[in-house]
């Protein structure tokens, strides 16, 4: 007799995202789940939202109210809510069909796993496929920490319990919670990669991740060092490396090129600083993600 399915319940944190919440809310509400617990944490928006959830009231519930930026708000929503299983989709990603029922049959099916994680494909803001996750891969404490956070946040589903114990997700962090939550919840619980496409990941010039810059790395290297890392890992280093390449471009065309070779050699600086970074750039699989990244970039670039 196959084991009854936990209760999931997916928390969106929203605010001003009146333009993309329609179809996440879809996404959720589309899945063939049968114990399925749905709520929405807006921080007060303004711009139609709330017209749009009330919508979908008979079948979601929803709350409205000021809260101290993303963090607390997924927090917030955990709290008001019942299920076994947790995860958090962002009010401009989607759900890939199926994807609840995978889960919940996975966890069902091993009670010994605290998280599971999939695939994830990149849309932009029509919905259209960008490119794969390139930089998912099955799971290893020591890559996560000192190589790369490859576990793509809509994609992920833990146990309440797992969330409990861990103490929930550190609202003092802005870019970073999810990966100080897989760094600290792996130290107590099994984690677990199914390869299957669980989410659609939505870039956007306004992304959080795309704008972060300097100081969303500098966010993720003291994560890192937290946990135990000397700083930065690897791929992080790499990205920071292509910012000052970047950088350098741009002073180059501005004919400053003293600042230009001051970006130049930080980018150096920061390379040569760590030997895993070195070591990366003779993967190949290394190459395909600095790939997806350039296609990301240039699919917000103004035609």
């Amino acid at each position: 007799m196959p084991a009854q399915l936990p209760t999931i319940s997916i928390v969106t944190p929203s605010y001003q995202h009146a333009a993309f919440i329609g179809a996440t809310i879809a996404s959720v509400l589309q899945q063939d789940y049968p114990a399925l617990e749905y709520l929405v944490a807006d921080g007060g928006s303004t711009d139609g939202t709330i017209e749009i959830l009330r919508k979908y009231q008979s079948r979601l519930k929803w709350f409205s109210e000021p809260d101290r930026g993303q963090t607390d708000a997924i927090n917030k929503g955990f709290s008001r809510t019942s299920g076994q299983i947790l995860g958090w989709l962002n009010s401009d990603d989607e759900y890939a069909a199926g994807a609840l029922r995978t889960v919940g049959e996975f966890f069902a099916a091993n009670p010994d796993v605290g998280l599971v994680y999939g695939d994830a494909n990149f849309i932009d803001a029509r919905g259209k496929t960008l490119a794969a996750c390139a930089h998912i891969e099955p799971f290893d404490r020591r890559r996560l920490l000192y190589y790369c956070d490859y576990i793509v946040q809509p994609a992920a589903f833990f146990r309440r319990s797992l969330f409990q114990a861990v103490g929930g997700l550190d609202d003092s962090l802005h870019w970073a919670m999810d990966y100080d939550f897989w760094l600290k919840a792996s130290v107590v619980a099994r984690f677990q990669y199914i390869p299957q496409v669980l989410a659609k990941y939505r870039w956007l010039q306004t992304s959080k991740t795309g704008i972060g810059g300097p100081q969303r790395l500098a966010e993720v290297e003291s994560v890192a060092r937290r946990h135990g890392a000397a700083g930065l890992p690897a791929h992080f280093r790499l990205e920071a490396v292509r910012m000052h390449i970047a950088d350098a471009l741009k002073e180059t065309r501005r004919r400053h090129l003293h600042r230009a070779a001051g970006h130049m050699f930080s980018a150096a600086s920061a390379l040569l600083a760590s030997p895993r970074a070195v070591a990366s750039l003779f993967s190949v699989r290394t190459w395909k993600i600095i790939w997806t990244g350039q296609v990301l970039r240039n699919s917000t670039r103004p035609r």
